[in-house]
Parts: structure tokens; sequence; C-alpha cells
């Protein structure tokens, strides 16, 4: 049997859950090597803190373990994620996580930018099926195999939209009136999506070109400029976590700097969403996103009916497990099924037919 998961590969990063674990990694690849490393703590070292992947016969290590351990790491934030194999790297790592087995079944929901919809086919051509690769776990490299015999590629924000509006088993816990708006701002792209009625409306949805990167790059530039620092923008992910940054083994702070490029970043994104939507026109607009979380008190206050979504660095992620459990658990799907005809029977109002008479 199949495990449903729900996958955001970001360019920022990845999220990952099948509704009991979540797992999220930055989407950082590098150059892989087999020597030895020692944790110093007491305690094992967390997968996540060590992640590696052989994928065609090539070694990589991914997330936190590439920015610590490779000599040649990169970020791909390139329109369609076609540099090498980093998408599938990505990808086959997260899924990586929940295997159990030499043989493991999955079935993935996951989702793209609204302008990079037409490179689904080729994406999914890249993922599905069955692909033999190697992890490193518990001190050494096991084969493993995966197959993804399903996938399912939607535009990103609907993540958020399920996870806000529906039930981990795909059921609706709430309906909305008029349209809703959901502000996606991520690590590469901005997604402006509508929603009405619970239908996906593309004429009005778009994306943006900017965002978290947009932020980061002028707070390197500024680094750069005052503290003569040259920081990577998968380097500075802890740095603008914690607000400091260490400076020949003193701690900076540097929460001005955050600040001013966050409040630019929220600046051209309001800007943007009045230039495309009229927003008076809006019941609900939900922030969402890494970068919703980040610049949500710039954006918020300009917004009367914004808000922020639960856990917003997540939302889309836990939004795909919500559709992928009501696309591919056909039991639950046939009962909710039954459930809305039986309501739409129940409200219906039956007109008789009535005959006309005329005197005569």
């Amino acid at each position: 049997m199949a495990k449903i998961l729900g996958l955001d590969v970001g360019y920022g990063f990845v999220k990952v859950a099948d509704g009991v674990c979540g797992y999220s990694f930055p989407s950082v690849v590098g150059e892989g090597h087999t020597k030895p490393t020692f944790s110093t703590r007491a305690h094992l070292m967390p997968v996540m803190d060590n992640l590696k992947v052989e994928i065609n016969k090539k070694l990589y290590h991914v997330g936190k373990a590439a920015i610590r351990h490779s000599k040649y790491v990169y970020r791909d934030l390139s329109y369609n994620r076609s540099i090498g194999e980093d998408f599938e790297i990505l990808f086959y790592a997260a899924l990586s996580l929940f295997c159990t087995g030499h043989t493991n079944n999955f079935k993935v929901v996951t989702g793209l930018p609204i302008d990079r919809l037409h490179l689904a086919e080729k994406l999914e051509q890249r993922v599905r099926g069955e692909r033999d690769i190697r992890v490193f776990r518990s001190g050494r490299m096991r084969d493993i195999r995966i197959y993804v015999p399903e996938i399912e590629m939607v535009p990103q924000p609907l993540g958020t939209y399920w996870s806000e509006f529906y039930s981990p088993d795909g059921q609706p816990k709430a309906h909305p009136e008029g349209m809703t708006g959901i502000i996606d701002v991520g690590f590469r792209t901005t997604d402006l999506a509508v929603i009405e009625d619970d239908e996906y409306i593309p004429e009005k949805s778009r994306s943006l070109p900017i965002g978290l990167a947009t932020a980061y790059d002028s707070i390197s530039s500024k680094l750069a400029a005052e503290y003569g620092l040259e920081v990577e923008s998968y380097a500075l992910d802890s740095v603008i976590i914690e607000r400091k940054i260490s400076v020949s083994g003193e701690k900076l702070d540097i929460s001005d700097i955050i600040a001013r490029a966050f409040e630019n970043l929220a600046v051209n994104i309001l800007v943007e969403i009045n230039s495309q939507w009229r927003v008076s026109n809006f019941s609900d607009l939900i922030l969402t996103g890494g970068g919703g979380q980040a610049i949500g008190a710039h954006l918020l206050p300009q917004l009367p009916q914004a808000k922020l979504a639960a856990d917003p660095i997540t939302a889309n992620c836990r939004g795909y497990l919500n559709w992928g459990n009501w696309l591919w658990k056909p039991v639950d799907r046939a009962e909710a099924f039954e459930t809305i005809e039986a309501n739409v029977c129940e409200t219906e109002e039956v007109q008789p037919e009535v005959e006309e008479k005329t005197e005569g």
C-alpha cells in the first residue's frame, strides 16, 4: 500500500509530511563525500543534520550537511530547476525520510508556482515511476527502491487553502463566502491565487518574481558594505533567524538591517497586490509561506481582511497532504459524496406542477 505524502519542494526549504511525522530542510545541494564526520555531542546526530543521497552513482550532501561539509554548494533558483538533478535530489531525499524497507511506495501531492505550472508534466516525468537510490543511515550507505505511481502537481498556494479550510482527511471544515485570496510569499516567487466557491480562478492568479531571495540579496549587500562579510544566501538562513552574525568571534545584532530589508520587500509586494487585485472585492486574504511569516508584521496592517495562515511555513505541505487524502482514499471520498448528495436533497425545494385555469 502506498503512503500518501504532502511535499513542498520550495526554493528555500523542502517540507514533507505524512500526517504523523514532518520534516523540513534547506533546499541546498552539495558535492558528497565518504569522509568520516563525528559529532561531539553525547546523543546521536539527527538524520536531518547528515542527509546524504546517492543518485545515478553520484553522492550528494543535502540540506545542513551540504552547507557544513560540501566544497561545492548551490541553491538552484533557476526558472525551470533544470541545473543538474537538483529537483530529483531534493525530491528523493525528502521521500527517503519515510522509507522503512528496501522497496517503498508513495503517492505524492506537490505544488509549483502559478506561472510554472506548464512545467508540471516534465517534472512529473522526472520523478514518477521507480528509482533505485542509496541513502546514509546509521553510519553506512543503504540501498533502497522508491516507487511513485502517482503524483499530483497543483498551483502552490492551494496547499494553504486546503490546510485552512479542509481537515486532514480531506473533508471541508469551512466554506468561505465570496472571494478568497492567497498571498504565498516564498523564497524565489510570490504567488497570488484567487479561489471562489472552492474553485481556483487562474485568470485572476499569477506569480511575482520577488520573494525572500530579494530581501536576502539586500541583507547580503549590507553585510558586505558594513562588515566586509560575503555571505551566500544558503548561509543566511540561520543568521536571519537569530538576527545576529558572528564577526571575529563576536555576535553582532543585525536586527535593523533585516527589518529594513523585510519592510522594503513588504512594500514591494503590497504595490504588486494592489496593482493586480481590487483588494476590496475579497472577503478573505490569507498570508502564507516562510516569507509571509517574515514580513507579516509589515504587510497585514495594510490589508484589513488579511490574516496569517496557521503555521505558514508548513501550510502548503499540510494542505497537499489533505488533498492527497481526498484523492487517494476512495472509501472516505465515496462517503463524502454521499453526504453532499444527501444534504443537497434535504435543502432542495421541489416545486409542484400547477395547472393553470382560465375563466371562460
